[in-house]
Formats: structure tokens, sequence, C-alpha cells
């Protein structure tokens, strides 16, 4: 079953939420990683909020990456590379 693409505008507006988002989870998990980084610092590494340290870093990854489908949601790339581009990644 083929699917039809999405209307620019439904598009766009997808492509904010999802940056909008991401923003906010990584806004969110900023603090928690400078909450980590503190008790880290100041407690210990056996502290709990030190040892969740890279979930949170993860997190952060994965707000990125919701932030990148977004913008590339909003801008409308999701022309498929080919199989031999001349280009550098």
């Amino acid at each position: 079953m083929a699917t039809r693409p999405l209307p620019p505008i439904t598009r766009r507006l997808i492509g904010f939420m999802l940056m909008l988002s991401g923003g906010m989870m990584g806004v969110g998990l900023l603090l928690k990683v400078y909450v980590a980084v503190y008790s880290w610092s100041t407690v210990g590494y056996q502290h709990p909020l030190a040892l969740k340290l890279s979930v949170n870093l993860v997190g952060l990854l994965a707000s990125g990456l919701l932030m990148r489908i977004g913008l590339r949601m909003r801008r409308g790339d999701n022309a498929p590379r080919g199989p031999n581009p001349n280009e550098m990644l």
C-alpha cells in the first residue's frame, strides 16, 4: 500500500512540534545533568544522581536527534541519497 506524502503545512507543523519537544527535552535534561555533575563533584560517584549521568547524556543525544528530524521535516529534505554521491559526509 503506497502512502501519500503529507501536505506541506502539516509537515511544517509536525516538524515544528518535533523541534519544540526536542528543545524542551534538552533543556530539562541539561538541568538534570548539571545537578548530577554537581552531586558527583561534591558527594562522589556513589551518589544515585551521579550514577544516572550516562542515561541523561544519552537522553540529550536523543533530544538532539528529535530536533534534527524535526528540522529535516520542516525543510522537506526527504530525498534519498544517491548510491555514489560525489561529496564528503
